[in-house]
């Protein structure tokens, strides 16, 4: 991915040369001075709408939404400043693509360009991607990452899916109906309307509501992109610089290492890459990060110099009588898998004495960072002799079943001494969705659905006789958007 030619990818493997990390840091500072100088900083508006490429639409309809968008300007600038730190990104990323810039507009309807946007059908990230077409378009999702949630990611593969229905349909505006609507309901409303001897262009076409207002409200945004002096709008001023860099790692790496090397707060070094659920990059990749350009360089050269053993931070435990590796893995905040390839155990036994060597890359690499540096509106706390799960929640006036899911353990997880627990959710994952309840339901399933618990919706909800549901009731449920990422 380049910018006018200039690489937007540093990378960071240790058997590069320290003098090649100055040079690239040197490159992009030059670039980033040259493009300072030369062009003005609204040029993004002006260069996504000389890559339109789905044509113009006069068309009642868009006319009606562009007026609408145009009618409420603050909601329009409030969405652009959520979205600035991608943006320059994405229309690299379609540019590349050779894909109509106004294919940048869906992450707005879709999510608000919200990454951690979750919806009640269980789709999420910028694109609202649903588990099934994720695997279908090559999403990665684990327990560690969801790609649903990563900028670059989700991107290339709404880029794949968006490309995938344009050679069906060899149409953008019946392409972007097929991406609200699926592609099987297009094709059913195509085949009625050839049937019955109608137009089969998208206008002519009986669609679900909701689709037929979802192809002209891209239209009509991508009009006050392109023209919001005619629509007495105006824009944040943007650059077409991108302001961030992927950064590609030699291996795992700790978020609050990376905060710590990048000279940066942990809460932006999230926010930047929101598809990791944990504290720490995904062992099996992608191995890259998304930082601000000014910080990119300085990271790499502070990357390499780091030790590997570093990189995470690592637990030695000695193995004690009924130890098990689930039982370590949900302690330390991590996975079996990761527990095995790094202690080279071909399977599950343990024995008592044993030692292994445990990445535990969350909380505790959270206390020793500086406090402008942890994460906003978490607080920890240190395990004491005989504190408990349920000793440690009512102290602190929350649900054990909270505490246990901030710190990724289950209720009969075992606590030691020094163990370091988050005991106040920075809710960075944590989203609000509403459920129409349908015939058939009960509160059990609903919550087995969003992996929440079953009381937790009757609460919300001020349910006085919970098995008691109606189809038709609408049902506020919060959902950690994490507990969806893995197959």
């Amino acid at each position: 991915m380049c910018v006018h030619g200039w690489c937007n990818t540093i990378h960071a493997t240790s058997g590069n040369q320290e003098n090649h990390y100055v040079n690239v840091r040197r490159l992009l500072a030059a670039a980033l001075f040259l493009f300072a100088g030369t062009t003005q900083a609204n040029d993004f508006w002006d260069e996504l709408a000389d890559h339109y490429g789905i044509g113009s639409h006069d068309h009642e309809d868009v006319r009606y939404w562009s007026d609408d968008f145009a009618s409420r300007p603050h909601e329009i600038r409030t969405l652009v400043r959520r979205a600035e730190p991608y943006l320059a990104v994405i229309a690299r990323q379609l540019e590349t693509a050779s894909m109509p810039a106004e294919l940048i507009c869906i992450p707005f309807l879709e999510s608000g360009f919200d990454p951690n946007a979750f919806s009640s059908g269980t789709a999420a990230g910028l694109w609202q991607f649903m588990p099934h077409t994720a695997d279908r378009f090559g999403i990665q999702r684990s327990w560690w990452y969801d790609g649903r949630r990563d900028i670059i990611a989700s991107t290339e593969a709404a880029i794949r899916y968006l490309a995938y229905l344009h050679d069906i349909y060899d149409d953008w505006l019946l392409t972007l109906a097929a991406y609200n609507a699926g592609e099987g309901r297009v094709r059913r409303a195509i085949t009625r309307n050839r049937k019955a001897g109608r137009p089969t262009d998208f206008w002519s076409l009986d669609l679900p509501p909701q689709t037929e207002a979802y192809v002209p409200r891209i239209l009509g945004l991508a009009e006050i992109f392109a023209r919001p002096d005619a629509f007495n709008v105006t824009l944040p001023a943007l650059s077409t610089v991108p302001q961030t860099i992927a950064v590609k790692l030699p291996g795992q790496l700790g978020l609050p290492q990376a905060a710590k090397l990048a000279d940066m707060p942990l809460t932006e070094v999230q926010r930047l890459n929101p598809a990791f659920n944990s504290f720490a990059t995904d062992p099996d990749g992608p191995h890259r990060l998304l930082l601000p350009a000014d910080k990119a360089g300085a990271f790499a050269l502070a990357l390499k110099a780091l030790p590997a053993s570093e990189r995470v931070s690592w637990s030695r435990h000695k193995v004690q009588a009924g130890d098990t590796l689930g039982e370590l893995a949900e302690d330390f905040d991590t996975t079996v898998s990761v527990i095995r390839s790094i202690n080279k155990l071909s399977g599950n036994q343990i024995r008592i004495g044993q030692v292994l060597m445990i990445p535990s890359g969350a909380n505790a690499a959270i206390a020793s960072l500086p406090a402008s540096q942890q994460t906003a509106g978490a607080r920890i706390y240190k395990v004491r002799m005989g504190d408990s799960l349920w000793s440690i929640a009512r102290r602190h006036d929350i649900h054990v079943a909270d505490l246990t899911r901030w710190n990724r353990m289950s209720s009969r997880s075992v606590i030691r001494p020094g163990q370091v627990l988050l005991v106040t959710s920075p809710s960075r994952t944590e989203r609000t969705v509403y459920y129409t309840v349908r015939s058939g339901d009960s509160l059990g399933g609903i919550a087995r659905r969003y992996r929440v618990r079953a009381n937790d919706i009757a609460a919300m909800n001020d349910l006085a006789t919970p098995d008691r549901l109606r189809p038709g009731q609408r049902l506020k449920i919060r959902v950690d958007v994490a507990d969806h990422s893995g197959v």
